[in-house]
C-alpha cells in the first residue's frame, strides 16, 4: 500500500514538473505580438488581389478588424482573413489577408493611387489592440500594358521557389533586355534563365522569328537559413522588353513569386529582429 502510494506521488511529481516545463518552454517561445513580415511586390490596382501575412501564438484567437494604408488616405480597405490551416507549427499560426486595393470598384482609380508606394499600415485586431506595422514596398501601378507581339502561352510555379513562363511571338522580333523593380536586391539569390541560358551570360538583343517561343524561368536559391529575405514575400513583375524590324518598342510581363507555406518556413527570431519602419 505505501509502495503504491509512493508510485502515485512520483507520477503527479513528474506530471506536474513534465507540465509546468511545458508552460515554461511555450511561454519562451511565445511572441507578445503578431509579426508582419515584408513584402515586396508590384500590385496592377485595376483588379489585383494581394496577400499579406503574418505570424501569431497557435493558441491566440485575435483577429483583425481594420486596415488603414496611410500613405493613400483613411479609407476603408476592403480585406478578409484567413488562417493557413495545416500549415501551422507547434507555436506559431501563419495567417493572411487577402487586400483588394481598389476595393472591386471599376470606377475610375483615384489619382493618390496610381505609381505609389505602399510602406506601412494601421492595423485593428479584435482586442483594441493598434500596430503601425512595416509591410516591406507594395509598388501600385495602373496598367501592365503588355505588348500583342509577345504573349504568355504557359505558366508554371511550385512550391519550392521556382517557376516559368512560355512567350510565343506574334511576329519577329528582338527581345532587347529586362527589368524588374525589386531584381537589385535579389541578384544573388534570384536565378533567372531566358531559354536556358542564365541572365548574367545573356548578350542582348535575342533574335525570335513569328511562331517561334521562349522560355524564362526563375528559381530561389538562398544559402543562408538565416537571411532575413527567407522571411518575405515577392510578387515580381519582370518587364521583357522588345523591339520589331520597324523599331517600335514594347514589353511583356512575367510574374516571379515567393511566399511563406508553413510558420516553420520563417525564422521567428530574424523577424523580431526586423521590425522597424523603413
Amino acid at each position: 500500500m505505501n509502495l503504491n502510494k509512493k508510485l502515485i506521488v512520483i507520477g503527479m511529481v513528474l506530471l506536474i514538473v513534465l507540465w509546468t516545463g511545458n508552460i515554461i518552454y511555450y511561454e519562451k517561445h511565445a511572441i507578445k505580438e503578431p509579426l508582419f513580415i515584408k513584402h515586396y511586390y508590384d500590385v496592377n490596382i485595376s483588379g489585383d488581389i494581394f496577400k499579406l501575412y503574418y505570424v501569431q501564438n497557435i493558441n491566440s484567437k485575435d483577429k483583425i478588424i481594420n486596415i488603414v494604408l496611410p500613405e493613400i488616405g483613411q479609407q476603408y480597405i476592403n480585406f478578409a482573413e484567413y488562417d493557413m490551416g495545416n500549415t501551422n507549427g507547434p507555436y506559431y499560426k501563419l495567417k493572411v489577408l487577402m487586400i483588394n486595393i481598389n476595393n472591386g470598384s471599376n470606377n475610375k482609380i483615384p489619382d493618390e493611387y496610381k505609381n505609389k508606394f505602399i510602406t506601412k499600415a494601421q492595423i485593428t485586431f479584435s482586442n483594441g489592440k493598434t500596430m503601425n506595422v512595416n509591410l516591406g514596398k507594395i509598388y501600385l501601378y495602373s496598367d501592365k500594358n503588355n505588348s500583342g507581339d509577345l504573349v504568355q502561352r504557359g505558366v508554371t510555379e511550385t512550391t519550392d521557389s521556382n517557376g516559368s513562363t512560355i512567350l510565343y511571338a506574334n511576329k519577329d522580333i528582338n527581345i532587347t533586355g529586362i527589368n524588374s523593380r525589386f531584381y537589385d536586391g535579389l541578384k544573388d539569390v534570384l536565378k533567372i534563365n531566358i531559354g536556358g541560358v542564365p541572365l548574367s551570360k545573356i548578350t542582348f538583343p535575342i533574335k525570335m522569328k513569328a511562331g517561334e517561343t521562349i522560355d524564362v524561368s526563375y528559381a530561389f536559391n538562398f544559402n543562408n537559413k538565416n537571411d532575413i529575405r527567407l522571411n518575405n514575400a515577392y510578387n515580381l513583375t519582370f518587364n521583357i522588353l522588345m523591339e520589331d524590324s520597324q523599331g517600335k518598342k514594347g514589353s511583356s510581363h512575367c510574374l516571379i513569386d515567393f511566399y511563406p507555406y508553413s510558420s516553420d518556413n520563417i525564422n521567428i527570431n530574424v523577424l523580431k529582429d526586423d521590425k522597424g519602419v523603413e
